[in-house]
């Protein structure tokens, strides 16, 4: 076959510019430097960017290039103006080409790709090729818990008790308790009371877990019923005959719904005496939920799978967070012992050694399992058992000390972890064991290490309408990288905004913030969750007419109006509050007055104080807050998701990649991926040693959190490679389920560390779709797609060295009233080799600006490490006049006194440097 014209390439893509403007026809066309350019026939790009234009020519005659192919490539053909860039760099037709006729040189003519669909939680693939993941694409879910997180099993405050009910820690799903009820003959029953009303035209489903460990007789259930009345709408009964067992039970409230009155009542446990049973119940959530979702709940959509569609999620605005795809090795086991017993040793990876004194002594690896068939092999003298651990706790013994190796098995449904003891049945003596492994299938194969890999999205959240799933944000794989088509944008809101009050009410006040979410319109999608979990009830008309506490509204120019009640703020009806009370409010706050022992609400004279909004029975503080409550008793800001008015596509950065192994793969589809965390390790001297702390939560060393509660350690980074004696602990002191520490011996005083891990919160977890190549074909064009990916990279490095181009400016969200002054030059920044600088100019709602309000906010990465202050030109009236800014290590950028409103000038900021 015959093969594709290739045209040479030339070292670094140096490159020139057009010496004058030309039109689209032009077929000769004229550059500074043509001496740069390799000989005709050849290719050029005109342009640095997605607009750019291919031209192929035939030669060059000095500074010109001769019988020029116009939009070559795919390209289109347009005017260029004088000094466009020109260079030779790596462009689309070259990859085909290089595909083609690599291809074509092959010989194999089969081409094909097979799809597959990824589902949450851990699965088995089977691959019929190594190939990697290709064509990767998610949607965004948002998930609210309309309970605002009541339904948790972790505290009993706002439900009412009636006979055995308690908070228990004997049996669990998530967090440290759940529900428990306990009779021998009555009730035992929890209810509570929500005041918010459920849409008559959206679907909803209440779902939670049940667990069983003794029964009798009795009715256990949850019920929907009508707001502070007995009757009973809707119910889900638990099945009796299932114990020792956590089961999913689920009720679904239709459109048009027959709940009456000005709210809703959940009713959980046994509430129909006579009962004789224990039962615990927890995770219990009310979702809306789209029509596609509520019919699939009970047919094709049944018992864990709706878990896994419908997961428990904390308290306020939860979309796809950090979502990230695994694939484990073929040996499924890591190299190092989860449990080492103090009489045994690490000789290496894969290696121990135990000098026993006594009989069963243990050590063990615990890893997580999909049902299916698996064959286990280790190599040394000391014996081994293996055990299944299921769901809710059970250990089922399936191997013996005694049992032959290799020894395979079945792991049938509802397994959670597969649970290997190595241990000595001898009294004394030293026992060896190495090269231990667990894989897929029923055929032992040659010992090889743990090699996983993993594709991740830290810090990207995806989100969709909350009410029914639609205009979802979609992440997606485009030539090589990823990008997100954004739709949605959630916002916190704080102190750091410019809070007023428009009007006062009685029980509540009606306050207002201005340009926080320019929407698409004032009938714009939105959901805004309150501090205690609580969906506000939006209204689309002017905020007084709802005459009730919260409700809000978003409108058209961005401002965001949200009624407060007394109960919350602690203002009276007859007080008006300042702009900084406010911000404290938002801040997590309640104001009150203060005498003695006795701190009052609602405010009205007297002694101000303030405290913790939630769960706070001191008497607070004389002191203003300036700063965000730091999550006393579960608190946290309010939280606003809305539509925005245009779609954005913003490219997003993955860490590392996923690749499959021919025949089958354990796969984890999960979210809550958390990469590369600046780690702050506290060091403790125990018995003359040192040892270094991460994520531990003890008083002593409780600096070394992490950023969010952990579920398990991917890593610890000393600098860019692992750290070295990195002991993973699963304890109780840990900030969630697991910490770690460094001996000292191992610890790089010099080196900064971090850290991988998964959040032990929950998020939704989507479908993953995507494809791998199936023949040999494919494989070979993956592998030139990749190699290309690599060279467009490359070369786009290139251009930019050669242009001495710096990143892209980014446009932040202004707040608090600021705007664009030109919008030729928007305020804007971005980062070089370190370096932060600034762009534009804005303007404020008035020709003078209040002290102390924020501009906008540097994300991570951008946020200087100490607090910096600057002096910048800014106009009020006809006179220019110089003011302050003020750049916080959080990354607010403040305006300071003597600003002027009508222009501020960002462009003579002086620069700073990040880490």
């Amino acid at each position: 076959m015959a093969q594709q014209q290739m045209y040479s390439a030339i070292a670094n893509s140096p490159g020139t510019e057009l010496s004058a403007a030309i039109t689209a026809a032009v077929t000769t066309i004229p550059v500074v430097t043509g001496s740069v350019l390799p000989e005709g026939p050849n290719i050029i790009t005109i342009g640095v960017d997605e607009t750019s234009e291919t031209v192929l020519y035939t030669s060059k005659s000095g500074n010109s290039l001769i019988g020029c192919t116009r939009g070559f490539g795919g390209t289109t053909a347009k005017g260029w103006a004088v000094a466009s860039r020109v260079a030779r760099y790596y462009t689309a037709y070259d990859h085909d080409a290089f595909r083609k006729n690599l291809t074509d040189l092959s010989g194999v003519t089969n081409e094909s790709t097979t799809d597959i669909v990824l589902s949450a939680g851990q699965q088995i693939l089977n691959a019929t090729k190594n190939a990697r993941l290709q064509g990767l694409k998610v949607q965004g879910r948002t998930l609210i818990d309309l309970l605002g997180g009541a339904g948790s099993g972790e505290s009993l405050t706002g439900w009412s008790v009636s006979g055995g009910a308690s908070i228990s820690t004997e049996m669990l799903k998530s967090g440290v308790s759940s529900f428990k009820f306990t009779s021998t003959s009555a009730a035992a029953y929890i209810i509570r009371d929500f005041p918010v009303s459920l849409d008559s035209t959206k679907y909803y489903i209440l779902a939670c877990w049940v667990y069983i460990q003794s029964y009798t007789s009795g009715t256990i259930r949850v019920t929907l019923r009508d707001y502070n009345t007995v009757t009973t709408r809707y119910t889900a009964n638990a099945d009796t005959s299932i114990t020792g067992k956590w089961q999913l039970i689920y009720l679904k409230v239709p459109i048009s719904n027959t709940l009456v009155g000005s709210g809703f009542r959940v009713i959980a446990g046994m509430e129909v005496p006579p009962v004789a049973a224990t039962v615990y119940i927890d995770e219990v959530r009310l979702y809306a939920v789209s029509a596609a979702d509520y019919a699939a709940i009970g047919t094709t959509i049944t018992g864990e799978a709706i878990d896994r569609l419908l997961p428990y999620v904390p308290p306020g605005i939860n979309g796809v967070d950090g979502l990230y795809v695994r694939r484990y090795g073929r040996n499924l086991l890591p190299d190092k012992l989860d449990t080492l017993h103090a009489q045994a040793r690490v000789n290496g990876p894969y290696d121990a050694t135990l000098t026993a004194t006594g009989t069963g002594y243990q050590s063990v690896i615990t890893v997580e399992a999909a049902p299916g068939r698996y064959t286990f092999a280790y190599e040394g003298n000391i014996q081994a058992v293996v055990r299944l651990i299921s769901d809710v706790g059970t250990i089922n013994q399936i191997k013996n000390s005694g049992d032959p190796i290799p020894f395979t098995f079945t792991v049938p449904a509802g397994t959670k972890s597969i649970n290997i003891i190595f241990l000595n049945t001898a009294t004394t003596g030293t026992f060896t064991f190495r090269n231990w492994q667990l894989e897929i299938g029923s055929t032992a194969t040659p010992f090889q290490p743990r090699e996983d890999s993993l594709i991740a999205f830290s810090g990207v959240e995806l989100h969709a309408n909350p009410t029914d799933g639609s205009e979802p944000d979609i992440l997606r794989e485009v030539i090589g990288r990823y990008e997100v088509t954004k739709l949605w944008r959630e916002i916190t809101l704080s102190g750091l905004q410019d809070w007023t009050v428009l009007s006062t009410h009685t029980g509540y006040k009606r306050l207002r913030s201005l340009g926080i979410a320019p929407t698409l319109s004032d009938s714009s999608m939105s959901a805004l969750v309150k501090f205690d979990g609580k969906v506000l009830t939006q209204t689309f008309s002017d905020v007084p007419s709802s005459a009730a506490a919260d409700v809000y509204r978003t409108s058209a120019s961005g401002n965001t109006t949200v009624t407060v009640s007394s109960t919350d703020s602690g203002w009276g009806d007859s007080y008006t509050p300042s702009t900084d009370e406010i911000k404290a409010y938002f801040n997590g706050y309640q104001m009150g007055s203060v005498s003695g022992a006795t701190f009052t609400t609602p405010y009205i004279s007297g002694t101000k104080a303030w405290r913790f909004v939630t769960g706070d029975p001191s008497t607070g503080t004389s002191t203003l807050p300036t700063t965000l409550n730091p999550g006393y008793a579960g608190w946290q800001p309010y939280q606003l998701l809305y539509r925005l008015a245009n779609t954005v596509i913003e490219t997003v950065q993955e860490d590392g990649a996923l690749s499959l192994i021919e025949g089958d793969n354990f796969i984890e589809v999960g979210s809550g991926y958390v990469s590369r965390e600046r780690a702050n390790p506290v060091m403790t001297i125990v018995g003359g040693s040192s040892f270094y702390h991460f994520n531990n939560a003890e008083p002593t060393v409780s600096a070394s959190k992490f950023r969010y509660p952990v579920q398990k350690i991917l890593g610890i980074y000393e600098a860019s490679l692992p750290a070295r004696g990195v002991v993973l602990k699963n304890e109780s002191v840990a900030f969630g389920l697991q910490d770690a520490h460094i001996e000292g011996i191992n610890y790089n005083l010099n080196a900064p560390y971090s850290a991988s891990y998964i959040k032990l919160d929950k998020s939704p977890v989507p479908v993953v779709t995507g494809f791998y190549a199936a023949t040999e074909k494919m494989q070979l064009h993956d592998l030139t797609d990749a190699v290309t990916e690599i060279s467009s990279t490359v070369s786009a490095l290139a251009a930019k060295k050669a242009e001495k181009d710096a990143p892209g400016w980014i446009a932040p969200t202004l707040l608090n009233g600021f705007t664009a002054l030109f919008s030729s030059r928007v305020p804007s920044y971005r980062k070089v080799n370190g370096v932060v600088e600034f762009t534009g100019a804005l303007k404020f709602t008035s020709s003078t600006v209040n002290a102390n309000l924020v501009i906008f906010r540097l994300p991570e990465g951008y946020r200087p490490k100490d607090q910096l202050d600057f002096g910048v030109l800014s106009g009020s009236g006809a006179n220019r006049v110089f003011g302050g800014l003020e750049i916080m290590p959080t990354g607010e950028v403040y305006v300071l006194s003597g600003m002027g409103g009508d222009a501020i000038f960002l462009d003579g900021l002086p620069t700073f440097r990040v880490e």
